[in-house]
């Protein structure tokens, strides 16, 4: 039996390499929301309960630039879309195929 390790020589990978048939194609980006909602419903209260102090925290914020702005002499006001109008509205209607 040998009195060596066995496994010296045996060469490590050195992670991902790039595949043998892209033939200089780019590699495609996903598109997408890549947040996954939680499953259990604990999970689903504690991430709506961040998410509504967020929006309380950012429009404090807002209305204190927008104070500033205005004592300085200047005129800072909170845009906020119309109502009716959607993220996916922008993008246009959808074409079939």
């Amino acid at each position: 039996m040998p009195q060596k390790a066995l496994f010296n020589k045996v060469r490590k990978s050195q992670g991902k390499s790039l595949a043998a048939n892209r033939h200089g194609k780019v590699v495609k980006h996903k598109k997408g929301n890549f947040v996954l909602l939680p499953k259990r419903d604990s999970a689903k209260k504690i991430l709506n309960d961040g998410k509504e102090l967020t929006k309380a925290i950012n429009h404090k914020n807002e209305e204190a630039a927008a104070g500033k702005a205005e004592q300085s002499g200047g005129r800072l006001g909170i845009v906020k879309a119309p109502p009716g109008t959607d993220k996916d509205s922008k993008a246009g209607p959808k074409r079939p195929k």
